[in-house]
């Protein structure tokens, strides 16, 4: 499989305001799509702290983290939230959770929806060892209003070896 785009990414501490889940690790195609439902039903809520930001330049995200271990890959149990990027000023309103991540060095490949894993495995059991790198926590998911329907770009967070 070809996968598009692998870039390396360093990205500065992170501010995601968004719809937060928990579940089984396993179960997540069957909770975390009804966080992103919430996101799109209540998006309106988020117009004020978003301060008139055009549709066109949001970033939204995917933000994974272990039900244990803050911002580890998912075990038995996996947190989510589905959201959007805002400045480190801007507080969540009642209702959303706001997460923080910090700064990380990240490869980056464009994938669509369906071919997720395979992307995964391409990059974890390919692309890292040859750039001799380990992953240093979950996967996150990064959407522009620009990607075709179901593209989705990954971020992997790495640590050099």
């Amino acid at each position: 499989m070809k996968i598009k785009g692998v870039n390396r990414v360093d990205l500065p501490t992170l501010f995601v305001i968004g719809k937060e889940g928990r579940g089984l690790a396993e179960e997540g195609a069957s909770w975390v799509p009804l966080l992103w439902d919430q996101v799109n039903v209540h998006f309106e809520e988020l117009t004020e702290v978003l301060n008139d930001q055009e549709i066109n330049e949001l970033h939204l995200w995917g933000l994974m983290s272990d039900g244990q271990d803050w911002l580890a890959p998912w075990q038995e149990e996996g947190r989510y939230l589905a959201g959007v990027q805002v400045p480190e000023t801007i507080e969540a309103p009642e209702g959303w959770v706001r997460w923080e991540l910090p700064p990380m060095s990240y490869l980056t490949a464009m994938a669509s929806a369906e071919k997720i894993e395979a992307a995964t495995n391409l990059m974890l059991g390919e692309i890292f060892p040859l750039e001799k790198v380990t992953l240093a926590g979950a996967i996150q998911e990064h959407y522009l209003p620009h990607f075709a329907e179901g593209e989705v770009e990954l971020y992997f967070p790495f640590t050099a070896q």
